[in-house]
């Protein structure tokens, strides 16, 4: 089923619809961590943040822009993982089994209240509308729900990619009614939020 509501940066919707770049998506997400991190943080160390930070809400989980699927594989059985690629969808099912959708952030199929936990990894960067997808995230969180994230920070856009600064982002979460705070590790931010 078709999920898809929201147009998407044209660059991005062509790249990210080849499978090559699924396929190979893997081997610089492992790396990509460290790298964008300056050696401050290692994807196995992002994983255990999300994973502290989200489990204790007890789920249901969405993770957002999933990709290859690994947070929704690294949240367990109690996660969905939502994307707008086919291409990435098919590795995700192939690679770590579970529950897939094919659809946007910023319009998300779920129920109000719904939510334990989301998480938002680099897709956070490609959105086209980025406060959707945070009044999305909302939306879907019960109260006390969390929200994690991992971006790329700022300043500015770079290769049409949106890069907000620290404050800018968390400003913008606090106007979802996020209580917000965001870790620094070089280019990368790590988003610990939370809903009233």
């Amino acid at each position: 089923m078709d999920l898809r509501v929201s147009r998407e940066r044209i660059h991005l919707w062509a790249i990210n619809r080849l499978p090559p770049v699924a396929q190979t998506y893997d081997l610089w997400r492992m790396r990509s961590t460290a790298l964008l991190s300056r050696g401050r943080l290692s994807l196995g160390e992002e994983l255990e943040l999300m994973r502290g930070w989200l489990l204790p809400t007890g789920g249901p989980f969405l993770d957002v822009g999933t990709g290859t699927g690994i947070y929704r594989e690294t949240l367990g059985e109690k996660a969905v993982g939502l994307d707008p690629s086919p291409a990435f969808l098919q590795v995700a099912r192939q690679r770590r089994p579970g529950p897939y959708l094919l659809g946007h952030g910023e319009a998300l199929p779920f129920r109000t209240g719904s939510m334990g936990g989301v998480a938002i990894g680099p897709t956070w960067n490609e959105f086209t509308y980025p406060e959707g997808a945070m009044r999305e995230a909302r939306r879907v969180l019960r109260s006390g729900g969390r929200l994690f994230g991992m971006l790329l920070l700022g300043p500015g856009p770079s290769l049409g990619l949106w890069r907000p600064g620290p404050e800018e982002f968390v400003n913008l979460l606090r106007t979802f009614g996020f209580r917000a705070h965001l870790e620094t590790h070089g280019a990368l931010g790590i988003l610990l939020a939370q809903a009233p």
